[in-house]
């Protein structure tokens, strides 16, 4: 026992350095762990900071969408229903037209085919006017 006691007092001041290099290297793993603890923790909270920013950016951008494409209907509306007009009126001209030119060219009576008196003439020709004002007009 007696040489135990000699051994350790022999390296008491070993001991010491020892002690203190230990305590030294636990503080710094305790600070570095600290300050990595606190480093993601920080990270952490500035990701949710973050996503969240994004997120209402994201519903930003998509009210904005959105509100840009119901303007967008707003102004074609009428110009698609004008053109659905138009096309109707074109259709009625071209009714009328086919008509006009269905009477036109009606077989005469089977004896012989007859010139078209004035009156007839006139018909025709006003109803083929008529045809091409509503043609002119469905263009508009």
């Amino acid at each position: 026992m007696a040489r135990i006691r000699e051994w350790i007092a022999q390296h008491r001041a070993t001991f010491g350095r020892i002690a203190h290099m230990l305590e030294a290297v636990t503080l710094m793993a305790l600070m570095m762990g600290g300050g990595v603890g606190a480093g993601y923790a920080l990270c952490q909270w500035q990701a949710r900071d973050q996503l969240a920013q994004q997120r209402g950016d994201h519903q930003a951008e998509i009210a904005r969408l959105q509100a840009a494409y119901s303007q967008t209907l707003a102004v074609l509306t009428p110009k698609v229903a004008e053109a659905a007009n138009a096309s109707a009126l074109a259709a009625e001209a071209s009714v009328e037209a086919a008509k006009s030119v269905k009477r036109a060219t009606r077989p005469a009576a089977p004896a012989a085919a007859r010139p078209l008196s004035e009156a007839e003439r006139q018909d025709v020709n006003r109803d083929i006017e008529a045809a091409n004002r509503k043609v002119r007009e469905a263009r508009k």
